[in-house]
């Protein structure tokens, strides 16, 4: 869920363009800080004309004299810039101003040295001539941004300063925000116009001192320019979600990964919130509990095909519980939909899914929260909520209501507004990369926001945009075993008889010590097994057109749990493995992939409570279309 948000939305919009902090991710999902987003275009541009000027002898004595003036210049404009974030906060308009001036000068000054005759000249010589091309081109944009990026950029900082937007009972301020509408159509025209310069780059010709840096150049313009793209479109929609045109209605779901479901875990509690031009307001917790209470457990209101109820249990569509045994996040909505509104008449505006692991990237940037007495914060909720809670509480009720008041806690704290937005954007990113958030919304503009950043969870009906292939685990011990489960996750392929296979590794760390009765797996002794071992049932996945061909295990290790069947156009399989205490085990599926052009791979799986490692092997490349 993630590769349009990777490349879209983790970006900055255009206040983090020019004063907050840019990350990316490793390979194994982890952020990785970068600098402050303008000095480092620019720091960029240091090392491109830096490699220019060592190639620059063959040119002449003028054109390498030249390349240190800008050089330099450059060097000072990236320093000025560096005192930004400073100025900023302490509200120097008088600073700042200065600043745009002389980074405006020294960045026009550079600019016109390199559209002179004598760069243009030098730009014409074979294998030379590329990196003098692109010392020109990437200065070029740099002065774009600079001259006509920036002065909004710093209006747009001033503007949203979050000292300002933060409303006294939880919300933001939504009047800076549509101010910004005007602003924001500028700076997106401005990156625009410099990723026509860098696109220009002949980057296959570049000396490794020029690629390099140019390559980082052109990736922030080339991440940034779609995400402004984005924001200039759906800010009005952003806007209409807030509540800014009358007041939202939604439903947060809470996944407790302890109990493992498809996309995350057992979705036991949840909170209605509502937000009314920016302000939010907690209107009601629920739970599993709640629709006991109202008669409407144990009865399926959603109408779902046949094919697609053959994969699961026949609890699935009848209790809340297991509405995320598919990782068709649609149909989850679906089915909160329609049990809410046949319990109490409600239907919500939105449907959003969290989980633990989501509320601790969040309280790393908002801070830890105090409840009855113990502080909450990001290194201990998650243990909090999914194990310690069960000890400590070993009723079901004790445990869900400690969790219920602490999700309260938690919401009116990150609700209160006081926090960097730029650094919750890499929280929220971050959670959308480790496939733990997704959206939903009845608005057909905000549905479309949520699909163009690929947190919809939606099963691809087709390819075309993706080809999705996916492993995806359900408990069935009925505990709170997996809070102890580790997860990998590799593919490889076969681009010649076009398959590919998915291997999973699970290992089940669950320690002697455990004693909740809540957390060992109830069912367990039906089958002769301990209560520390895991039973999982296991969704094998293939994309539209495809067929899942082999499985490890083959069979299920307990008779009639073997299922198959389809959802969304995705055939399907699944089968019971056990994964014992102490145990490390892997399982694997073959998917014969379908005939024609296949989009990126998108290689799904359920979010444990710890991070998943994924490797996709270089034998797929061959298979998929890259990532656009």
């Amino acid at each position: 869920m993630g590769d349009n948000l990777r490349r879209d939305a983790r970006n900055r919009a255009p206040r983090d363009e020019t004063a907050d902090t840019a990350s990316s991710r490793s390979e194994d999902g982890r952020a990785v800080r970068r600098g402050r987003a303008w000095p480092w275009v620019l720091g960029g541009v240091l090392g491109v004309v830096g490699g220019a000027a060592a190639v620059a002898g063959i040119l002449g004595a003028t054109l390498a004299a030249q390349a240190v003036e800008v050089r330099d210049d450059l060097l000072a404009a990236r320093a000025t810039l560096g005192d930004l974030p400073a100025l900023v906060e302490a509200k120097d308009e008088a600073g700042l101003q200065a600043a745009a001036n002389d980074v405006s000068a020294r960045a026009a000054r550079a600019a016109a040295t390199v559209q002179s005759p004598l760069w243009e000249r030098a730009a014409e010589v074979p294998v030379v001539g590329a990196n003098i091309d692109a010392v020109s081109r990437v200065t070029r944009a740099v002065d774009i941004l600079v001259r006509d990026a920036l002065p909004p950029g710093m209006q747009l900082i001033t503007d949203l300063d979050i000292n300002k937007l933060a409303l006294e009972g939880g919300g933001f301020d939504l009047a800076p925000f549509r101010q910004a509408q005007a602003s924001i159509p500028v700076v997106a025209q401005a990156f625009t116009a410099a990723k026509a310069e860098t696109d220009g780059i002949q980057s296959d010709q570049l000396m490794d001192a020029v690629a390099a840096p140019v390559s980082e150049i052109r990736d922030v313009i080339d991440r940034t320019a779609p995400t402004l793209d984005v924001v200039n479109r759906y800010l009005p929609t952003l806007l209409g979600m807030a509540g800014g045109e009358g007041s939202k209605t939604y439903l947060i779901v809470f996944q407790n990964n302890a109990e493992i479901r498809a996309t995350g875990g057992n979705p036991a509690a949840s909170i209605i919130m509502k937000v009314d031009q920016g302000k939010f307001e907690l209107l009601d917790q629920a739970s599993s509990a709640t629709f006991y209470e109202e008669g409407t457990a144990g009865e399926q209101f959603s109408d779902i095909p046949a094919e697609t109820l053959a994969l699961y249990p026949s609890t699935f569509a009848r209790y809340s519980q297991d509405y995320t045994m598919t990782p068709n996040f649609p149909t989850t909505v679906q089915l909160f939909q329609d049990v809410w509104q046949r319990t109490n008449g409600e239907r919500f505006d939105g449907v959003i899914s969290i989980d633990p692991v989501v509320l601790s990237h969040m309280l790393a940037v908002a801070g830890p929260v105090d409840v009855a007495g113990e502080q909450i914060s990001s290194e201990n909720a998650v243990q909090l909520l999914l194990s310690d809670s069960y000890e400590r509480f070993p009723s079901g009720t004790d445990s869900d209501r400690f969790f219920s008041e602490v999700s309260r806690a938690v919401f009116g704290h990150l609700t209160a507004g006081k926090w960097d937005p730029a650094e919750m954007l890499d929280a929220l990113t971050r959670s959308a990369d480790e496939q733990r958030l997704f959206l939903s919304f009845t608005d057909e503009a905000a549905q479309g926001l949520a699909t163009e950043l690929g947190l919809d969870g939606e099963l691809r009906a087709d390819n075309t945009t993706a080809t999705q292939v996916g492993t995806y685990l359900n408990d069935y011990s009925v505990g709170k075993l997996e809070y102890h489960l580790a997860q990998s996750v590799a593919a490889t392929c076969d681009a010649a008889a076009r398959t590919i296979t998915t291997t999973t590794t699970l290992t089940n760390s669950i320690p002697d010590g455990i004693r909740s009765n809540y957390t060992l797996g109830a069912r367990n002794g039906n089958f002769g097994l301990p209560r520390t071992s895991m039973m999982l049932d296991v969704l094998f996945f293939a994309p539209p057109g495809g067929q899942v061909i082999a499985t490890d295990p083959a069979q299920s290790e307990a008779g009639g749990f073997d299922r198959s069947g389809s959802q969304n156009g995705n055939a399907a399989v699944s089968r019971l493995a056990v994964v014992a205490q102490g145990e490390t085990r892997t399982l694997s599926s073959t998917v014969q992939l379908p005939e024609g052009p296949l989009g990126p791979l998108q290689l799904r799986h359920t979010p444990t409570a710890s991070d998943t490692p994924v490797t996709i092997d270089p034998s797929c490349d061959a298979l998929f279309a890259a990532a656009g």
